[in-house]
């Protein structure tokens, strides 16, 4: 799925919520130039991020390429 997405231009990006090495991060969804902001924290280097990471580039697969 997430091989598709990068074939298809969909990226999941983390952006820092402040400045520093060890900010916690959002996930933005980066659909063909458009940004898609997150709203929710996440601590950088987790197991819960890299989770929601492979949550979002499954529903981002479904949502856009499979257009459920």
């Amino acid at each position: 799925m997430q091989e598709a997405c990068w074939y298809e231009n969909i990226y999941i990006v983390q952006r820092p919520s402040k400045r520093g090495a060890k900010s916690d991060v959002y996930l933005d969804i980066d659909y063909k130039g458009q940004i898609l902001k997150g709203k929710k924290l996440y601590k950088q280097n987790s197991i819960h991020l890299e989770k929601t990471i492979e949550e979002a580039y499954r529903y981002s697969y479904k949502r856009f390429i499979l257009k459920q």
